[in-house]
């Protein structure tokens, strides 16, 4: 008996992600742990091609492909157009299956499949189960609940869902295949996020996340236990990027130095590799007090020019609304050991949470200036779909289910406190720069990169302009949010 023949799957990565910034990783690993005896993948990236799901050469290239099955994956701001692609892919073709998945669709999947127009969602992790999804349909199956991360709608009424697939061992995926998402264009772009502008690619060694923050999806993503690749694994992946002309790894993980022995096995593998001219990241930022001044010295030693942590308050009433679990005595110290170790140190922090007043706003401020960090990112509070604090804040009516966050560096806030509805956040944050700046003059040629040398300037002059706009008008005449709740907005591909 003959096989049946390979699905077409087209992968879609929409328009709204910043592709000096972000690339699709998430498609890059699908398409890896895909076989192509299975399915043959077309990947189309409407963030690099600046296709909207309303572009007549968007459906040309869906049309002409005639897919199987259409997947999706989206962060919450582009939530939205994200459904507008399933809309437009199920327009095209109405027998085709529909599949969401990403960090929006892990933490706020039933109402996701509020779009009719949409199949299925995978919560979490999906490697694997999209490999199983996909051979069901291949063999004429639909034991959906096999199929480990999906939400489905029972014929009944209701929804069902299988939990999410967490590898224990992470060496059984197969990395993310780097030429089918077009590294080389991204990094002849320019591609970086808080790094030189050498030939970039991302690492991802461990997953997971155990701690508690109100505003944070990831346990939603990649549970709460942390598991780790191997070390020989990581360091095929480095050898085989290096080969590649790769010179900067940036490690996008939550909890890189969690464990903090293996975080220095890795360390002492990438100093033994001995490679020239590379570097090393963690763009996403490290926890303060999983490491010590061995593994800062270690990092550096690898190529590590500066390390992220993540106060995210100077407030301790704010700390404590966010269970951030972190003591502010301790921020001081840690920024010591890790500027003793030759590092730069910068910081994250959340700007407009929840209950914050002008003096937790003042607690944020003098914890900046008094601790001598050497960069800090200020990043208005965005209230994600499906985290724990937007589901308060819906319980209080303080916003509508269903509200989008904005893009997170266009400056735009979707919710304020009430006690500061006539706060400048953009006066604030230019005013803490100049601050940071004026009261450590050495540091000013370094604070200046971090805009100028670590950014594409076409970046930095976007976010300058709307930080400038938005410090210049009255904060009465700011709106409340820019998004209507996303099952009110209209489908673009439908009023076409």
């Amino acid at each position: 008996m003959e096989s049946a023949p390979r699905l077409r799957v087209a992968l879609l990565w929409p328009r709204g992600f910043e592709p000096a910034t972000t690339i699709p990783l998430p498609l890059a690993y699908l398409k890896a742990n895909l076989p192509e005896h299975l399915a043959e993948v077309l990947i189309i990236d409407c963030a690099l091609a600046s296709l909207s799901a309303d572009s007549d050469e968007l459906a040309r290239r869906l049309s002409s492909f005639d897919p199987d099955i259409v997947g999706v994956s989206s962060w919450s701001p582009m939530a939205g157009e994200a459904l507008d692609l399933i809309r437009l892919a199920k327009r095209l073709r109405p027998d085709c299956i529909t599949v969401l998945g990403g960090a929006h669709a892990s933490s706020y999947a039933a109402r996701c499949l509020d779009v009719p127009e949409l199949d299925f969602v995978f919560r979490g992790e999906a490697e694997r189960s999209f490999r199983a999804f996909v051979e069901q349909i291949k063999e004429g199956r639909s034991d959906w609940s096999s199929v480990p991360g999906l939400v489905w709608r029972r014929a009944s009424g209701g929804l069902d869902e299988a939990d999410p697939d967490r590898p224990e061992d992470l060496d059984e995926l197969r990395p993310p295949d780097f030429a089918a998402v077009d590294l080389p264009r991204y990094q002849s772009l320019g591609y970086r996020w808080n790094s030189p502008p050498w030939p970039n690619a991302p690492l991802w060694v461990t997953r997971g996340c155990p701690y508690r923050c109100q505003y944070c999806a990831a346990p939603d993503l990649n549970g709460r236990p942390v598991r780790t690749h191997s070390v020989d694994y990581m360091r095929a992946e480095i050898l085989r990027l290096y080969d590649q002309g790769v010179r900067w790894f940036n490690i996008i993980d939550d909890n890189f130095t969690y464990h903090v022995n293996f975080a220095k096995q890795f360390c002492r593998m990438v100093i033994d590799l001995g490679l020239p001219d590379v570097g090393f990241g963690t763009p996403n930022g490290i926890r303060m007090l999983r490491g010590d001044p061995e593994l800062w010295e270690l990092m550096k030693r690898a190529g590590w020019r500066h390390l992220i942590v993540a106060p995210e308050s100077g407030s301790s009433d704010t700390l404590e609304r966010m269970k951030k679990d972190l003591q502010l005595d301790r921020v001081a110290p840690v920024v010591r050991e890790i500027q003793a170790a030759g590092l730069k140190c910068q910081a994250f922090f959340i700007i407009g949470y929840p209950g914050d007043r002008p003096e937790d706003i003042d607690a944020t401020f003098r914890l900046i200036t008094q601790v001598g960090f050497n960069f800090v990112f200020l990043a208005n509070f965005q209230p994600l779909p499906g985290t724990p604090v937007y589901d308060q804040l819906v319980a209080e009516g303080a916003i509508e289910d269903g509200l989008l966050p904005s893009a997170f560096s266009d400056g735009v806030r979707v919710y304020t406190p009430d006690e500061l509805r006539d706060f400048n956040f953009s006066r604030f944050i230019l005013k803490t720069h100049l601050r940071l700046a004026l009261s450590r003059p050495r540091n000013i040629p370094y604070q200046s990169s971090v805009f100028f040398r670590l950014y594409k300037p076409s970046f930095v002059g976007r976010k300058l302009l709307r930080t400038v706009g938005t410090m210049l008008r009255p904060a009465a005449q700011m709106p409340p949010h820019d998004f209507e709740p996303l099952h009110k907005q209209a489908s673009r591909a439908s009023l076409r």
